[in-house]
């Protein structure tokens, strides 16, 4: 059949291509062929101009020959001109919407893993948060089996100080509860309080300890360790306590019951405690040095002088003397302890200053910036005065003319100026201490005119310390010749001479 007859086939329908590839439309429905043919065009076509832009780009070149190659054998094979075709011109070009290219964007991908990322993190954190939350928690049961595991350990340690206590134990309790007021289950109650008896042990025991101590003064209510609860006890509260040797608080304010063993080559036991064990009271609820003077002139010298056992001395006229010299010891001691204690009460105190923070006072900044302030010079001013004339009061007091007995004599004198040396030496330590010190500071760089009188006193106040001073070293040598003049009368001293 002739070409005219039958005319040209009609074009097959393109294929709709594959996913992921674009077909070129002269590749459409043709089947299997050689390489060399060419598919007519078809009789409405028009030839495709002829390229002006010379030969194509090697870049180009290489694309269709791998393009060319990776096709199916079925297909045929395409010449540069039907590949220029499929460059489509500006004006063909169609941008996609914004919601179209989305939808088909391939790159979303890595973004939405991003935010998975993050969110996976964001959980993790707060499951992290969560567990640490349900540790701590569940840390709040253990917690409190360790505080009953505690509370029983301090009770089985109670107890077990309780089986310690025999018949020696009770015999001290009861001498405490008489001298105390107290009933002798509280005594036993407030020294299981403590958290040893060990003084107990090393006092009966043979070469022991010659003393044991207690303290019934008020403190500070004992915690788990005493292994009981104490009703309506709160946090701070204070009730008194009984303490034992060591375990006792540094300052005594209360009293001090102690006992002393006669002898230590032996063992205490309930059959010899009441033989080897003495004990005393000794109250210091008004002061230590108050208290320690009453035992001795109350209980002390009074058994002193009034026992005739003395042994050896005895024997002799020069243990007579003995004897006496060393009453009058103990009564010159009470004396010192008087007066000690007056010393104490009759020291000046600088006043102190609570407007002022002393401790932004120490570095040479801190002292410029103060002196350059006019309000706190004036403060510091007026406190340097008040202290003035606190110390001249005593300097004036120190150079009146004092009345003194008839019978009075050179350790009269000594106790005198042990006194007042005290009182020097006490106001000396605060004008040197650091508060003293910031003020003197600041006021020395702000050029005050205070300093010159204040500088005066010091000299002043130094020259009384050391006079004072120097007189008790002068009148502790004198002592020891001036006290038979104490023992002895004139008459008695004729038959030595």
């Amino acid at each position: 059949m002739s070409a005219e007859e039958g005319g040209s086939p009609p074009p097959e329908e393109p294929a709709p291509p594959s996913s992921g590839e674009a077909a070129p439309p002269g590749s459409e429905g043709t089947g299997p062929g050689d390489p060399g043919d060419e598919a007519p065009p078809s009789p409405g076509e028009e030839a495709p101009p002829p390229s002006d832009e010379g030969p194509l780009h090697p870049a180009t070149e290489a694309a269709s020959a791998l393009d060319a190659g990776s096709r199916s054998e079925t297909g045929p094979v395409l010449s540069p001109s039907d590949y220029l075709n499929l460059i489509p011109s500006d004006e063909r070009i169609i941008l996609p919407e914004d919601e179209e290219l989305d939808a088909h964007r391939v790159r979303a991908k890595p973004m939405l893993r991003l935010g998975q990322s993050m969110l996976s993190d964001m959980l993790s954190q707060s499951s992290h948060r969560s567990s640490r939350y349900r540790r701590s928690m569940s840390g709040i049961p253990n917690l409190q089996e360790t505080l009953k595991e505690r509370q029983a350990r301090f009770r089985d340690a109670r107890e077990n100080r309780k089986m310690k206590i025999d018949p020696s134990y009770k015999y001290i309790f009861e001498i405490l509860a008489e001298k105390l007021g107290l009933d002798l289950v509280t005594v036993e109650e407030l020294i299981l309080d403590c958290p040893s008896l060990e003084a107990f042990t090393h006092f009966f025991m043979k070469d022991g300890c010659k003393t044991l101590k207690f303290l019934y003064q008020e403190g500070d209510v004992p915690g788990l360790e005493c292994g009981r609860t104490i009703v309506g006890a709160t946090k701070g509260a204070k009730m008194m306590r009984l303490y034992i040797d060591n375990a006792a608080p540094e300052k005594l304010k209360g009293l001090c019951i102690f006992f002393v063993r006669c002898h230590s080559d032996i063992a205490i036991n309930i059959k010899n405690i009441h033989e080897e064990v003495l004990f005393t009271v000794l109250d210091a609820s008004t002061g230590i040095l108050n208290g320690i003077k009453n035992m001795l002139s109350s209980v002390f010298l009074p058994a002193i002088l009034a026992t005739n056992n003395w042994g050896a001395l005895n024997q002799s006229k020069q243990g007579e003397s003995e004897k006496h010299i060393f009453t009058e010891t103990i009564s010159r001691y009470l004396s010192f302890l008087d007066g000690a204690r007056v010393s104490i009460e009759g020291t000046v105190m600088l006043k102190k200053v609570d407007n002022i923070d002393f401790s932004k006072l120490h570095t040479f900044e801190e002292v410029t910036a103060a002196a350059s302030n006019s309000e706190t010079v004036r403060q510091l001013e007026e406190v340097l005065m008040t202290w003035y004339k606190q110390i001249e009061q005593v300097l004036i007091e120190s150079e009146q003319m004092r009345k003194e007995a008839d019978d009075s004599g050179p350790l009269t004198e000594l106790e005198h100026w042990k006194r007042m040396s005290a009182k020097f030496n006490y106001i000396i330590e605060q004008i040197k201490g650091p508060t003293c010190k910031a003020v003197i500071n600041v006021l020395n760089v702000a050029h005050s005119k205070l300093l010159k009188n204040w500088r005066d006193l010091d000299a002043r106040i130094t020259d009384t310390a050391n006079e004072s001073k120097d007189n008790v070293r002068y009148l502790y040598t004198l002592e020891k010749v001036c006290q038979p003049l104490y023992n002895y009368d004139l008459v008695s001293m004729l038959f030595k001479v």
